[in-house]
């Protein structure tokens, strides 16, 4: 009898041995660590971990001013932010862009961007702080990238036809001037709720800045859609859509053309 319960007592001893230990993981902080195995990065998106560290910073700097109602505090946080890291951008870009600066990219909506064979165009997010003429300042990894313009990095061309001629503006896809002072595009921008205003000078400068907002509907009613002039400027081939509107200049108190670019029609 004491040699069976001996046996018994190895058996049993063995069983506990190989048997895992079950260990329960941290609860998620939020739906956000769901869609996407990197923290931060956008959902389906090609993303790694420096970039999603630097949409996490973005988005607690969001969250934080959520439900505030002071503008001056907004505008002066995301400028701080914008100088010292830039605000993420969408632009157009290729495969390639991804050995060259390393952008959150995305699958474009547009057939044209997808052709069955040949090179795709992807839709490409980054920090910029600003850019300009020929190049723009990126931020990356705790760095500063001064990037030439090209078929890395296609933000969309804004032209306004002045009456001293056409000048044109490299801005994110799908943002439009609501309204223009001393040649500088003021852009009405949104992310989650909260908005601010950034400006663009003709030298490509960014700035954001604090705005009244409750005046923002008397701009938008000047807007007007309008045929584009036969002396339209002609965009990268990314950019298969050009539209114009008339857009309020604050300075002649008159209606400019502005000529925009979409990557499809819409």
């Amino acid at each position: 009898m004491t040699i069976t319960y001996f046996l018994l007592f190895l058996m049993f001893s063995a069983f506990a041995q190989n048997n895992p230990r079950i260990q329960v993981l941290p609860n998620p902080e939020s739906l956000e660590d769901f869609t996407h195995e990197i923290k931060g990065c956008p959902e389906n998106s090609d993303c790694d971990q420096a970039m999603g560290h630097l949409f996490s910073k973005w988005k607690d700097l969001v969250q934080k001013h959520k439900n505030s109602s002071d503008h001056n505090k907004i505008s002066h946080e995301f400028e701080t932010f914008r100088a010292q890291f830039g605000i993420p951008v969408e632009f157009y870009t290729f495969e390639k862009a991804k050995k060259a600066f390393m952008p959150a990219t995305h699958t474009s909506e547009c057939k044209e961007h997808n052709p069955k064979q040949g090179e795709k165009i992807l839709r490409g997010t980054s920090f910029i702080k600003s850019i300009g003429p020929a190049k723009a300042f990126i931020w990356r990894d705790q760095s500063q990238i001064e990037l030439p313009l090209n078929e890395n990095l296609l933000p969309q061309p804004v032209t306004v036809f002045y009456e001293t001629g056409p000048q044109t503006y490299h801005l994110p896809i799908n943002d439009q001037p609501l309204f223009i002072k001393n040649k500088e595009l003021y852009i009405l921008k949104e992310e989650d709720g909260v908005y601010f205003m950034l400006k663009v000078s003709s030298q490509g400068d960014w700035k954001i800045i604090s705005f009244d907002l409750s005046n923002i509907g008397q701009f938008e009613d000047k807007k007007e859609n309008i045929n584009c002039p036969e002396s339209k400027v002609k965009p990268h081939q990314a950019f298969g859509h050009i539209f114009c509107k008339k857009v309020f200049d604050a300075d002649t108190r008159k209606l400019v053309t502005v000529q925009m670019a979409l990557g499809c029609s819409i």
